[in-house]
């Protein structure tokens, strides 16, 4: 007899909501939305990610905006139901009370975009990355957002482990993958220099 598959209730709901057009929401923290990105964030994440304090730690933004806007169109039409994540939008919620840079969206403000993606320097495994915008950092706003992030992966998307790097040099994100807790460190070479890589097979970090 064949056996009956059932899929999951909860897997089922970001299908739905995906194919209605509608972001799924990620998490929700003391002061942060994570959320999938929607065409309207494209602007804003742009500003951000062109900005000469953040260019040299990220994969480079396309040329001109509109070329960033038809890639992540493509992006959020693909990349969120082909694999269940990716890199969502990172919002301060509206109830934080302080006055923030940034985008002003529904339920929060745009401060930058942090998640999951498939690494390339572990083929077969799951990275976390996260962006803040620089008037932004130094707020805790990246360990707030990374540890939601471990936990969703963990948690609900039942990931058994999950990757993170971080140029020695980068010591924003040096101090958030070590407040995260890793189970595992080293230096490895990558691309012609030295990074530290970070593995997560659970969240011990208290941040």
């Amino acid at each position: 007899m064949e056996e009956e598959w059932e899929l999951d209730p909860a897997f089922a709901q970001r299908d739905a909501l995906r194919k209605a057009g509608r972001p799924v929401e990620i998490a929700r923290t003391e002061r942060l939305i994570l959320r999938e990105t929607v065409e309207a964030d494209i602007p804003a994440l742009y500003r951000i990610g062109r900005d000469p304090r953040v260019e040299p730690h990220i994969t480079p933004m396309k040329p001109t905006l509109e070329e960033e806007t038809e890639y992540t169109r493509a992006y959020i039409r693909h990349a969120y139901a082909f694999y269940d994540f990716g890199l969502w939008t990172v919002l301060v919620r509206h109830a934080d009370g302080e006055s923030t840079a940034g985008e002003q969206k529904e339920g929060g403000r745009i401060i930058g975009r942090a998640g999951l993606f498939p690494s390339e320097r572990l083929p077969g495994q799951v990275e976390l990355g996260y962006l803040i915008a620089p008037e932004q950092q130094g707020k805790g706003y990246g360990r707030e957002c990374a540890a939601a992030i471990l936990k969703y992966a963990f948690d609900v998307l039942e990931l058994p482990e999950a990757h993170l790097f971080a140029l020695p040099e980068n010591l924003v994100s040096v101090r958030v993958a070590e407040a995260l807790g890793p189970q595992e460190r080293d230096l490895i070479s990558s691309d012609g220099g030295r990074v530290l890589h970070y593995r997560y097979t659970q969240l011990l970090g208290r941040v």
